[in-house]
């Protein structure tokens, strides 16, 4: 059997296992002319893990080590795929069998080689966090729309740890990216208008908007402005504090909004 590229060879392997029961693990590859040459995909249960040594070189007792269930038993099961002449990839070896049961029907879409946060669940993560709903609430809508846990593709703590990743990825840019957003929206109408200030770490401290409506308003209804400061954020410890006019307590007019540290 052959493959054109060597995803398609791992995903050929991942499909077997998941049919037969078991979890697949990426093994070493080897470039040649940065391309693969040959690479292996194996049973994740393959091989042993190493015993971690105390700071004198001398085994861990174990009783400040979490309790963390032993998932290598020595399977052998594998298949080494090589790069051949025709440049396309070949399984060269092969072993079916493994020591060790394999996981039932009910229970193979947990394997964890086969999970993966879909495309349709990171899109239904972000709606349901703009509409203020958590990640579990996130993935029973999942639960409900997919028609049952199995068809999800992902656990509940995969797509937290997708949403723990992501959080990562923008804490250093989500500023950037604010002031990126304000900019756009001047771009499609020049009377938009911000200002922000930044620290001598270059962290931003003070961000000031208006948008063309607000500042209308303002021209019309300019005698009496209120300042509202008891907004608070709570995860950049700032303050949010619209600039309003304020006809009854029914009708107020915003005019600019601003955000603050404290």
């Amino acid at each position: 059997m052959s493959f054109e590229k060597i995803g398609a060879a791992e995903q050929f392997y991942k499909k077997y296992a998941h049919d037969n029961g078991f979890s697949v693990r990426v093994g070493q590859q080897k470039l040649e002319n940065d391309v693969i040459y040959c690479k292996r995909f194996m049973c994740s249960r393959q091989g042993y893990r190493k015993k971690k040594d105390d700071a004198n070189g001398q085994p861990s007792n174990g009783k400040n080590s979490h309790n963390i269930c032993e998932t290598r038993c020595g399977s052998e099961a594998y298949i080494y795929v090589k790069l051949s002449s025709d440049n396309r990839y070949t399984i060269e070896s092969m072993i079916e069998e493994h020591n060790h049961g394999l996981v039932s029907p009910g229970k193979r879409h947990l394997l964890r080689s086969n999970r993966s946060v879909s495309e349709r669940a990171k899109n239904t993560l972000y709606n349901c966090h703009k509409a203020s709903m958590g990640t579990s609430q996130a993935y029973r809508l999942l639960h409900v729309s997919e028609g049952g846990f199995d068809n999800v593709g992902c656990t509940l703590r995969d797509l937290q740890n997708y949403y723990r990743d992501l959080r990562k990825k923008i804490t250093n840019a989500d500023a950037e990216m604010f002031v990126a957003q304000l900019e756009r929206k001047k771009k499609i109408n020049p009377e938009f208008f911000y200002d922000f200030v930044v620290d001598e770490q270059g962290r931003l401290v003070h961000v000031f908007w208006a948008d063309a409506m607000s500042r209308k308003n303002y021209s019309h209804f300019s005698d009496a402005v209120s300042f509202d400061s008891t907004y608070s954020t709570n995860q950049y410890n700032m303050i949010f504090a619209p600039f309003y006019w304020s006809q009854s307590s029914f009708a107020k007019y915003i005019y600019w909004w601003c955000i603050l540290s404290k």
